[in-house]
């Protein structure tokens, strides 16, 4: 998958993670930014983190997060 090929909200949120590069965020923190629910946040993040895009992590706790790839 390119960046041509997302959808918008995908888009926004890959543009709010590439603008931290190597900052951890979860779907409540690109939300905000990306003007869309939380819910949409996280499927954004998910279709995101499938297509390789970025990358998903978890944490020992099972707190997730994700991190756009350089």
């Amino acid at each position: 998958m390119t960046n041509a090929q997302l959808s918008p909200t995908p888009q926004k949120v890959l543009d709010v993670l590439r603008q931290n590069l190597g900052v951890p965020h979860g779907a409540s923190d690109v939300c905000e930014v990306a003007d869309c629910s939380t819910g949409q946040a996280q499927v954004a993040l998910d279709v995101l983190a499938d297509a390789g895009l970025i990358e998903r992590q978890q944490s020992a706790i099972g707190t997730v997060t994700y991190v756009a790839r350089n």
